[in-house]
This record gives structure tokens, sequence and C-alpha cells, in this order.
């Protein structure tokens, strides 16, 4: 793991007591609908661990290097990739590109989240 996001290895821990089998689940049969899973999860964890509502960068980048983790572990892009057939003048940018939406689902997850449950905390002004 990461020396780098001191929350990383908390994230990890709490995805993998979430009961999920996240070997079964990127194993076998594979769609896309599992990486907007996964980010969801991974958002709603930081959330609950980065408790600071000003912090949205460093939610995305504790996702982001969660997603990485996932990915170095289970290859997640490289399946994504596989899922989308291109001509073969264009898969050297198809990597790329995925990883850059893949970032932006993340942010605009983030985004979301951090601005949703903040502000249905703030005390109603009479």
């Amino acid at each position: 793991m990461s020396d780098n996001n001191p929350y990383l290895e908390k994230l990890i821990e709490e995805a993998q007591q979430l009961g999920k089998d996240w070997e079964e689940l990127f194993s076998g049969k594979f769609e896309v609908k599992e990486i907007f899973n996964l980010i969801a999860t991974l958002v709603r964890l930081a959330e609950a661990i980065i408790t600071a509502p000003q912090s949205g960068a460093d939610k995305h980048e504790l996702v982001r290097d969660a997603f990485n983790w996932f990915d170095e572990k289970y290859d997640l892009l490289d399946r994504v990739d596989d899922l989308i057939p291109l001509p073969f003048f264009l898969e050297p940018w198809d990597g790329p590109v995925i990883r850059n939406v893949v970032d932006f689902l993340i942010s605009q997850a983030v985004s979301a989240l951090n601005l949703t449950i903040w502000k249905e905390a703030k005390p109603a002004v009479v």
C-alpha cells in the first residue's frame, strides 16, 4: 500500500470488511457496472473516513488511490479495455482515455456526495 495517503490502508480495510468477495466480483463475467459500483462504494467509504466538508480533494485522492489499488490487484482497467473493441490504430489511446474517464467519474461522485451530505447536515436558518 502507498505510504503517501494515510487513509488508504483504512479504506482498503473497510472495503474488505464489507462482506463483498472482491475476487469473485472481479473474476469471471465482467461488466462496466462493476466499475461504477466500486467507485460508489469507495466514495461512500471515503466520506465515512474523511469527515471534513472542505476535504473534497483529499477524498478524491483517497478514492483514486484505492481504485488504483483495486486496479493493480484485479486488472480492472485492462478488463474494461477488453470490453471496448477499437480499430488497431486507436488501441494505444484507449487506456489513457479510460483512466481519465474513471478519474472524472471519481471526481464527480466525490463532489456530488460531498455537496449532498454536507448540505443535509447544515442547520436550518429561521
